[in-house]
């Protein structure tokens, strides 16, 4: 096992026997005596068919003087309500769990300052073919799992700043598994006791991993990284780790920051050929998701964009709760998302194109969209402008990017995030900034640039608009919520068909066209149409094309 030096890990001999794997199993792990806040000890032990795969979770930790607490469990993750944790239940003596307000509590009674062991299991909640948003879920299958502190962790309840030792006793999963978490890996069943001490936060963002998995152990410049990769591509391992290396090195680069003593990757397919990818940020790893066919090129921004949540916001300064956290989304998504293609822009690995056309798609989309991605980049678009002009091009957004990170001392909050910006702009674009940030409004982009071969006009540009509810047909599987005289209507749509076939859609563009294949009184039918709805005067940037082609070098934006 390779050991990152800042996590402590300890290994131990063996010292009891499990009980049957559908039961409660006794810790196999001697962990060390001295430890930091709470001590948690989680053992996982599997049952594994040809079918499914049940994990059976022992929670042990010390009570507390009162003799009761709250207990949480996983219920909703990332817009997903998770429903694969069961069986919770309590088993040392005299310990009652009871009912508690909230969906994902539990109120635990027990003998005052007397050990407690609580004990459930993990399942996969969903049926059918695996396809995003499915991997907020606990991914378990007879081959593999991956879970996480979000969807599969039961703890009592703590605040993310408070210290924790969490002791995990893996030696009850199959023997031919690898095993990949947040804090190390094992390729045999002989090192599988892992332990972390830190901030409640590290562990509840951690990442697990176990199963039929390539292990390989390389390095992101001078730092150790891991890659654990299941299934058949249509690329190598070799080409996953050098792009791993290089994206990720560039992303370090821009901090100057390569503070990683242990950092994890997992690449992993969806049940489809072509079209949709996936990663998520956790503690010292982050996860791919992507369809069997596609090309690891495609995921160079994801790469780019989860390797950059690790300082935004992870490296900004602590965050107090989950509501804080929605409310700041617009900064570290849609920040992040802006910068994952300019990072990638800025070394050479995504054309100039590519960065306008993604956001003139969310320009387009920025006065009906809710979605922090879509606010965010646009607003970093027009900030990262505003400090340019208002400091001559001696500052830009890169500055106050920095000081949020020089600054994490302080809690990572809205107010702190404007007051930040605020250094570097005009009292009128502040006043903006807050339009933006709090009441939706568009920036003025007037006059925004990405380089010298750019130029910025208002076009007047229909809307996009499926003139039905995309959520409910999908989930109906039929046709549900046409809107009269809308694009869909005029198309031949109407509720109440049932959809029998192709159903595609490029989300937020207009110039693609949406396909839903139908079944009518002669057999199937694919309509076709384009998605557009009203006009709108929209801000969109233009590449002179011209110039670009005979010399792109002239043209880049820095």
């Amino acid at each position: 096992m390779r050991i990152p030096h800042h996590l402590s890990f300890r290994f131990a001999v063996l010292s009891t026997l499990c009980l049957t794997l559908a039961s409660v199993c006794a810790a196999q792990c001697t962990f060390p005596a001295k430890a930091t806040g709470r001590v948690l000890t989680y053992i996982v032990a599997a049952t594994v068919t040809p079918e499914s795969t049940v994990l059976h979770i022992t929670l042990k930790f010390q009570g507390n003087a009162e003799g009761a607490e709250e207990i949480e469990f996983p219920a909703h993750w990332a817009g997903e309500t998770i429903r694969g944790v069961i069986n919770l239940r309590a088993i040392s003596s005299d310990t009652v769990l009871t009912d508690a307000p909230g969906e994902n509590h539990k109120m635990l009674h027990y003998p005052p300052n007397q050990p407690v062991v609580l004990a459930y299991d993990v399942v996969k909640d969903w049926t059918g073919p695996f396809k995003a948003p499915l991997q907020f879920h606990g991914v378990i299958m007879p081959e593999y799992i991956e879970i996480n502190g979000d969807n599969a962790l039961v703890h009592p309840k703590m605040e993310g700043q408070d210290p924790v030792t969490a002791n995990f006793d893996w030696q009850k999963i199959p023997a031919a598994w690898a095993l990949a978490t947040s804090f190390g890996t094992s390729s045999g069943p002989d090192d599988r006791c892992q332990s972390y001490s830190g901030k409640w936060t590290e562990v509840e963002d951690a990442l697990f991993t176990a199963g039929d998995f390539r292990i390989h152990h390389f390095q992101i410049g001078k730092r150790p990284a891991v890659l654990a990769i299941r299934g058949q591509w249509t690329f190598t391992d070799e080409q996953v780790i050098a792009d791993i290396q290089k994206v990720v090195g560039i992303v370090r680069d821009f901090w100057h920051d390569d503070n990683f003593p242990y950092f994890l990757v997992t690449l992993k397919a969806y049940d489809q050929d072509h079209g949709s990818g996936d990663g998520s940020g956790f503690t010292n790893a982050f996860w791919l998701y992507m369809s069997r066919l596609d090309p690891f090129t495609t995921q160079l921004t994801q790469l780019s964009h989860e390797s950059f949540h690790a300082w935004n916001p992870r490296r900004m300064g602590p965050r107090s709760d989950a509501d804080d956290d929605k409310v700041i989304s617009w900064f570290h998504e849609g920040f992040t998302t802006y910068y994952a293609d300019v990072l990638v822009y800025r070394a050479s690995l995504m054309p100039l194109t590519a960065v306008i056309e993604n956001i003139n798609r969310d320009l387009r989309d920025y006065p009906k969209s809710e979605s922090p991605y879509v606010r965010g980049r646009v607003i970093a678009t027009w900030l990262d402008w505003q400090i340019r002009k208002n400091s001559n091009n001696k500052s830009s957004l890169d500055n106050m990017m920095f000081d949020m990170v020089h600054e994490a001392d302080k809690p990572l909050t809205n107010d702190r995030i404007l007051q930040t910006a605020g250094r570097y702009i005009a009292p009128a674009a502040r006043v903006e900034l807050q339009q933006a940030v709090q009441q939706h409004a568009l920036p003025q982009m007037s006059g925004a640039t990405f380089g010298p071969c750019v130029q910025l006009t208002i076009d007047d540009l229909p809307r996009f608009d499926l003139g039905l509810d995309y959520v409910a047909t999908n989930t109906a599987h039929k046709i549900t919520g046409v809107v009269p005289d809308g694009p869909a209507y005029k198309a031949g749509l109407r509720d109440g068909q049932l959809l029998n076939g192709r159903v595609s859609v490029y989300n937020g563009h207009t110039d693609k066209p949406a396909i839903f294949t139908i079944q009518t009184d002669d057999g199937t039918k694919a309509i076709e149409y384009y998605p557009r709805g009203k006009t709108i005067a929209t801000p969109q940037f233009h590449l002179d094309e011209k110039t670009y082609a005979a010399n792109e070098a002239s043209c880049r934006m820095q």
